[in-house]
C-alpha cells in the first residue's frame, strides 16, 4: 500500500479476533508490525537514485525485497518491530500505567509483531505488481495471490476495504475513547 497507515485495519481486526479467541495479542506489536515492512522503501528509493543498486532491478523499482518477503518479515521485520514497540512502551510508560496496560512478554510480542508483518506482506502481495515473497531464495515476483490475476481488481478491493474500515474504526474509537485517541488506537483496543 502506498500509504502505510492504511494497514492499521488489519492489525485492529487481528486484535479483535484474538480477543474473541481469548488471545491477548499485543496491539502495539500488531500495529507496528503491520507498518514495519515499508521501512525498506526509502532505502531502495535512495539507493536506486544514488546508483548503489542497479536501477533496473525490480526490487529497486518496487522498493521492496527483504522485509516484504515471508522469511524477512518473520525474522528481521519482527525483530525491528519488537525493538520499536519496546521503545514505545518505555516512552508511554506513565500513560500506559494509568490505562492499566503493562509490557507484553517476549513470546506475545514476537507473535503480535510477526502477525503484523505477515499481514502487511500478504496484503501487499494481493495488489502490488512486484511481491518478492520467496526472497532470499529468489527475488522473482510471486503474483499468485492477486485476485483473478487482475492487479486493478486487487487494488480496488484492498483500497475499498481499508478506506471504509479505517473510517469505521476511527468513528467507533472516537466515540468510545476515555483518554487520548492515539494511545487507545496503539495500545488499548
Amino acid at each position: 500500500m502506498p500509504f502505510t497507515p492504511l494497514h492499521y485495519p488489519f492489525a485492529y481486526i487481528m486484535r479483535k479476533a484474538g480477543n474473541k479467541a481469548h488471545l491477548d495479542l499485543d496491539m502495539a506489536g500488531l500495529v507496528i508490525g503491520s507498518f514495519t515492512p515499508d521501512l525498506e522503501c526509502p532505502f531502495f528509493m535512495i539507493a536506486g537514485r544514488l546508483g548503489i543498486l542497479p536501477p533496473q532491478a525490480p526490487y529497486v523499482q518496487a522498493h521492496r525485497l527483504v522485509l516484504h518477503s515471508l522469511l524477512g518479515s518473520v525474522t528481521l521485520g519482527s525483530l525491528i518491530s519488537m525493538l520499536v514497540v519496546m521503545a514505545l512502551y518505555t516512552i508511554f510508560e506513565r500513560d500506559l500505567m494509568a490505562l492499566g496496560r503493562s509490557k507484553p512478554g517476549l513470546a506475545n510480542l514476537y507473535a503480535a509483531c510477526t502477525l503484523g508483518n505477515l499481514s502487511h506482506v500478504l496484503i501487499d502481495a494481493v495488489h502490488h505488481s512486484y511481491s518478492p515473497l520467496l526472497f532470499p531464495f529468489t527475488s522473482e515476483n510471486v503474483s499468485a495471490p492477486v485476485p483473478l490475476g487482475d492487479l486493478w481488481l486487487g487494488n480496488l478491493l484492498v483500497y475499498a476495504f481499508v478506506l471504509l474500515a479505517t473510517a469505521l474504526i476511527l468513528a467507533y474509537e472516537w466515540r468510545s475513547v476515555r483518554g487520548r485517541l492515539l494511545l487507545r488506537l496503539l495500545f488499548d483496543v
